[in-house]
This record gives C-alpha cells, structure tokens and sequence, in this order.
C-alpha cells in the first residue's frame, strides 16, 4: 500500500521473481556479515565493543525455588502481621 503495490503488480512481481528463480535456480547463501556477541554472565559484548545487560534464563527448578521463597516470605509476613493484632 505504501508503495502503491495492488493485486495486478503483487502478480507482477510473483511471476518475475519465478522467471529470474528459473534462470538461475542455484541458491547462492547470503555472506555474514560478521557479527558475533560474547558472554560473560550476564554482560553481553559485541563485535564492535557496546556492551549490554542481559538476564540469563534460569532453569525449572530454580524458578519454582524462587517462588515458593516468594511464597514462604508472604506468608511469614502475613503470620507477623496477625501475631501484632
């Protein structure tokens, strides 16, 4: 739409990218471009030296951990907060 593309050149289109895929049907792989990252913990460096913070995935076992902490810390607070009253 913003290039002024309707049904009659999207059809246009198809069938030239089909007639140049059946001149030349050898897939020829893009090049890299180079870029690469490195970790080290949760510090992320790329290829050109910015750095960034990434949290690493923890496993199944470490979030149901860290939750039922959460829920132990609830509930030992819900259980001070009724020994005052």
């Amino acid at each position: 739409i913003a290039e002024d593309i309707n049904g009659e050149k999207l059809e246009e289109m198809y069938t030239e990218a089909h007639e140049k895929i059946k001149e030349d049907p050898e897939y020829e792989p893009a090049e890299k471009k180079g870029i690469t990252h490195s970790r080290d913990g949760e510090q992320v460096t790329s290829f050109d030296g910015t750095e960034h913070v990434r949290s690493r995935k923890i496993g199944l076992e470490a979030r149901r951990a860290k939750v039922a902490e959460k829920i132990a810390a609830a509930q030992a607070k819900l259980m001070e907060e009724d020994d005052d009253e």
